[in-house]
């Protein structure tokens, strides 16, 4: 289990409590707005979450108040693609999670607008990569949102907007951080997500705890 103190003692970064869902249902909708209604998680589903795999859920805390959450489960490697809503047992993550999976999979994080730009993912990152430490679990593995190609939607499809996000002709507000992260690119998932702003694709990434474990 994880409680440790973060930035300077600023904030706390604990694992997820059932008392947390309500306040992580915020989060969700807060940082997520363009998100379909059909695949945004409510408080159920991370109580949910708490119950079938609680080491791997994990809030931010500012003075009592949860600010950010992440929610895992584990799995075998992804050889395939699938949907969001497929690798998530519609939200639920019951029948997706494997108990003595090799991997975590992230299929959420979000950190309130305006406590953004303070490293807060990347510290819930790094919380995560412990946790995979102490239940023997290779690494992480995470769908990042190409949420960057909304402002450029008019001028490319999304999927030369995949190409030339991989060659490292621009940058994106998701996942750039995330390879700043450690997070290393596997492939891009078209049609993942129902999110316009993401042009509905994903990026497929993994960040294992040892080497040996690089594809």
């Amino acid at each position: 289990m994880v409680y440790k103190e973060i930035l300077n003692g600023a904030f706390v970064v604990r694992n997820a409590t059932l008392e947390d869902a309500i306040r992580m249902e915020f989060v969700q909708a807060k940082c997520f707005p363009t998100l379909h209604e059909t695949e945004l998680m409510n408080r159920n589903h991370f109580a949910n979450h708490v119950k079938v795999f609680q080491e791997g859920q994990l809030v931010v805390e500012k003075d009592g108040l949860v600010i950010g959450s992440a929610s895992t489960l584990r799995c075998d490697f992804p050889e395939h693609d699938s949907t969001f809503l497929e690798e998530t047992d519609n939200l639920w993550i019951t029948n997706a999670h494997i108990t003595n999976g090799d991997w975590m999979y992230g299929i959420d994080m979000g950190v309130l607008p305006e406590y953004r730009g303070l490293g807060l993912s990347k510290e819930m990152y790094k919380a995560r990569h412990e946790i995979c430490k102490q239940l023997g679990i290779k690494g992480q593995i995470i769908a990042g949102m190409t949420i960057g190609y909304g402002k450029v939607s008019d001028q490319m499809s999304i999927e030369e907007y995949c190409k030339r996000l991989e060659n490292n002709e621009f940058t994106d507000p998701t996942i750039t951080p995330q390879q700043h992260a450690g997070f290393r690119w596997i492939r891009a998932i078209y049609d993942y997500i129902n999110d316009p702003e993401a042009g509905n694709a994903s990026i497929l990434m993994y960040n294992p705890v040892d080497e040996k474990y690089y594809l």
